[in-house]
């Protein structure tokens, strides 16, 4: 989950006193505006850095703010800035193992889900093309049985009746448009939701008790009570791990295969993807780019071995292709996720100042996490939204109101 500072919160702004970074302009952000948090912040940042309180937590959440508003490079610049999350490697590359071919990672989750009664996934929590996948996996384990989804960032309000889109108080994640419209895929689907996060505070010197907690939460809410049960489980980078580190932190995945029985089949989407700098990507990952084995997301497999390229902690690797940039959208958006290029209406583009479009489907509320939104600065380059076929009412707006509003069907050929 997101690092956190705990701190008393104060309503006011100034060089003095500064709230909790995640907190500023809540309000408006739970009634559908994210926009005037995030230029507070910008406003504020050299009062933030230079805070002993905030200077630490600061970057993370700017930087996650700006990934949730559309900006393509803001999580692989959170991957170099945050000294927690920066990786690097020894330079040159390494080749694949021996026997090892590049497979559509879809149908290898496919083959490899259809043996196993649970699927464990890992994502990193600021590179959304790493949730790429959750639209078309949820669609594909459906048809294989999979009634359950079990993920970190939920709040247990998904689980209430009713419940039909994220909002800003579903889950810190859920505030990703991708990530929201998974959620909207589950539910329509008709995904049970399982939150399965531990809140309460760790005994001194047990680094264990939450992923402890979070395997115990998924079994007693799932497994306990439909032994047959299939689950689609999304965690954080090593919650997903099956083996215990040599610090002896047993993560989530570990735990619920020694509880549970059951063998799951687990994804690690975070390792071999691109970095701001090539000293920050793994050696294979040069290797499998720099030869043209990665035009897809693509899971390795020895053919004759039945194996799948991972490690000890994972079973299988999802390395991503280098991202292209258009009209100033990650191009994974189309490739991966089928997404159609939307020009904005023009009279969401007219006049000055910062703003912020977003695409909600058509009877959703402001408070809902939009399908798509798109940071603009000059509206003279307003670039584009990124929709799936259907309905959407689009919106304009500054930090403080709705500057125009349209109708937009999204159609396929």
């Amino acid at each position: 989950m997101l690092l956190f500072v705990a701190a008393t919160c104060t309503a006011g702004l100034n060089a003095q006193t500064l709230s909790v970074p995640m907190l500023v302009e809540l309000e408006q952000a739970k009634r559908g505006n994210p926009l005037a948090g995030y230029v507070a912040l910008v406003e504020l940042e050299q009062q933030y850095l230079q805070s002993s309180q905030f200077a630490g937590i600061y970057p993370q959440v700017r930087l996650m703010a700006e990934e949730f508003l559309g900006i393509p490079d803001a999580g692989m610049r959170a991957m170099h800035t945050i000294a927690q999350l920066r990786q690097t490697f020894p330079p040159g590359e390494t080749p694949l193992p021996p026997g090892y071919a590049g497979e559509d990672a879809l149908r290898v989750i496919e083959r490899e889900a259809a043996r196993t009664q649970i699927v464990i996934y890992g994502e990193e929590h600021h590179l959304p093309q790493t949730r790429s996948l959750y639209e078309p996996m949820l669609r594909m384990l459906w048809r294989l049985g999979y009634r359950y989804l079990a993920a970190e960032t939920f709040t247990d309000s998904v689980a209430l009746p009713g419940f039909k889109v994220p909002t800003f108080t579903s889950g810190v994640y859920l505030r990703d448009p991708v990530y929201a419209n998974a959620i909207r895929t589950a539910v329509d689907l008709g995904y049970s939701l399982i939150a399965y996060e531990e809140t309460g505070s760790a005994p001194s010197g047990d680094h264990s008790f939450r992923d402890r907690r979070q395997a115990e939460n998924i079994h007693a809410r799932v497994l306990a009570k439909d032994p047959r049960a299939k689950v689609l489980v999304l965690a954080g980078r090593g919650h997903a791990s099956e083996v215990t580190a040599p610090d002896d932190w047993t993560p989530m995945a570990s735990v619920l295969k020694r509880i549970s029985g059951i063998d799951p089949f687990t994804i690690f989407g975070v390792r071999m993807g691109e970095r701001l700098t090539r000293e920050e990507e793994d050696p294979m990952y040069r290797y499998a780019t720099a030869n043209g084995l990665v035009s897809q997301p693509t899971i390795f497999v020895d053919s004759a071995a039945r194996r799948t390229l991972g490690d000890d902690s994972f079973d299988a690797f999802v390395f991503w292709p280098r991202t292209r940039i258009v009209d100033g959208r990650p191009d994974w958006l189309e490739t991966v996720l089928r997404r159609k290029r939307v020009p904005i209406p023009g009279k969401l583009t007219m006049g000055q100042g910062i703003r912020l479009v977003q695409a909600f489907r058509t009877g959703e509320p402001d408070r809902a996490i939009p399908v798509d939104q798109i940071l603009i600065t000059d509206t003279r380059v307003p670039g584009v939204l990124m929709l799936p076929r259907g309905s959407y009412r689009i919106r304009a707006i500054d930090t403080g109101s709705v500057i125009a509003e349209s109708q937009i069907d999204v159609k396929w050929r």
